[in-house]
């Protein structure tokens, strides 16, 4: 989720870029100006190599990726020094710069020194930012996509086929903790859905791409490509169509799973965040970094209503009756609740930290709250009090309910552990190294839990 300041003012200054400009100078706020390399910066963002970046930056008008890098950077170290009085010098020595390359940079992409532009204030630096972009070749108007815009490097198999469900009265098996399978992709896997029993899809959030994972045996049978930076993935009751939230498209996806490519697009306001859809799946609520909730018509692929919610985040769930959203507020410790479809908050629950995944319980009673903070949070819904607060000892972010309703499993993000949690006692019963960063995960209706993680692979514990 990008710094909301730097990446307004950006957009407020070049307003008529394409998706495509949007979505690079967002990348750039994300990382105050610093990205780690062109060719990472150019599969995050979907393109094939650091040339299909470099004639996208030509085409919008704006300067090669190091003066724009420059002048990101420099405009982060002018708000930084304005809300908190610190010099160049120590911004740049809070970096660990020299002092000396900082004072270079910013005279070589602005032309003046650190000094003229503090006098001058923030106002001024980006209309120098904006008349430099616009002496060049012209600004491109738009609004679609690049047409070599990228492919991804693995090309798709097309055919893929969609098993059908076999009956079976099985009840689902008690999760052991242990790894059965790992799956290897690249570019930060982030969120995982099933669309079956035997596929799940897989956003892959530095790669502007969705992989189809096969379960039987795991693998993945196709790569579809979406907008950048894709965080999560909403599967119809089908299975044959998903919804993605492209942050830095500014854009929810509409992904057909069968034949195997993004088929529609649907602009939101702001960076779309977490999204949940409806029990009828008429309508797709989705959160954004407006801090907004947005409800999508899925028949007219158009905004019908939003309300504001306290920091939206990635972190949604809709409870089982279908008629309540409850939203993570990420920073602001609070988890809210809303009435659909009349968007109306009903109540919200201060359970302080940073709230990370929330899950309801099946029978609808209970609210599970994972945190950032170190904990995980028991919410009894009828009442709305907590219920118990379990000490995880590291920062938790995903969470799901076992498919046989005895486990929470909890996704520990910098230890690269998951917990297994006895859903009644709520102590822990088995913790399984997984190295990385766990991300987002899904149970499995046969027993398996899925878990993306960001390191470059999906683990399949059972």
């Amino acid at each position: 989720m990008p710094p909301l300041q730097l990446t307004n003012l950006l957009h407020r200054t070049l307003p008529d870029l394409s998706p495509n400009g949007r979505a690079i100078l967002s990348a750039l706020a994300c990382m105050n100006g610093r990205p780690p390399s062109l060719a990472e910066l150019a599969a995050w963002l979907g393109f094939q190599d650091r040339y299909q970046l470099a004639r996208a930056l030509r085409r919008e008008g704006l300067p090669p990726m190091e003066t724009l890098g420059g002048w990101t950077r420099t405009l982060y170290w002018i708000i930084q020094s304005q809300s908190t009085g610190a010099t160049l010098r120590e911004l740049a020595r809070r970096e660990r710069l020299d002092p000396a390359v900082a004072y270079r940079l910013v005279r070589r992409v602005t032309g003046r020194r650190w000094s003229e532009l503090c006098d001058d204030g923030l106002a001024a630096a980006l209309l120098n930012f904006r008349d430099n972009c616009r002496s060049r070749a012209g600004i491109a108007l738009t609004r679609h996509r690049l047409t070599d815009h990228a492919r991804s490097p693995h090309p798709a198999r097309n055919g893929l086929v969609l098993l059908p469900e076999r009956s079976d009265a099985r009840p689902a098996a008690r999760l052991r903790g242990t790894l059965d399978k790992r799956v290897s992709i690249s570019g930060a896997p982030f969120d995982i859905a099933l669309t079956s029993s035997n596929v799940a899809l897989v956003t892959r959030h530095h790669a502007a791409a969705v992989d189809v994972l096969e379960l039987s045996p795991p693998r993945v049978a196709q790569t579809i490509n979406v907008g950048p930076v894709p965080s999560r993935i909403v599967p119809n009751a089908q299975g044959d169509m998903a919804y993605v939230t492209g942050q830095f498209a500014e854009a929810i996806d509409i992904v057909d799973v069968q034949r195997g490519e993004q088929i529609a697009e649907v602009p939101v306001a702001g960076h779309p965040l977490g999204a949940v859809l409806s029990r009828d799946g008429r309508f797709l609520y989705v959160a954004t970094n407006c801090d907004r909730l947005v409800a999508l018509s899925l028949a007219r692929r158009a905004v019908v209503g939003d309300i504001a919610i306290p920091l939206g985040s990635l972190q949604m769930c809709r409870h089982p009756s279908g008629h309540r959203l409850y939203a993570s507020g990420w920073r602001t410790g609070l988890v809210t609740e809303i009435q659909i479809p009349s968007l109306r908050v009903l109540r919200t629950f201060d359970v302080g930290g940073i709230v990370q995944e929330v899950a309801v319980s099946p029978d609808g009673e209970t609210l599970y709250v994972a945190n950032e903070a170190g904990w995980l949070d028991v919410i009894h819904l009828a009442p709305g009090t907590r219920g118990a607060r379990v000490d995880l000892g590291s920062a938790a972010m995903g969470l799901a309910i076992s498919a046989d309703q005895a486990d929470i499993v909890v996704g520990l993000l910098f230890a690269g552990e998951v917990a297994i949690m006895d859903r009644q006692t709520l102590e822990i019963r088995a913790t399984l190294q997984t190295g990385g960063r766990p991300r987002l995960m899904t149970a499995h209706p046969k027993g398996a839990v899925l878990v993306a993680n960001e390191a470059g692979w999906v683990d399949v514990i059972r």
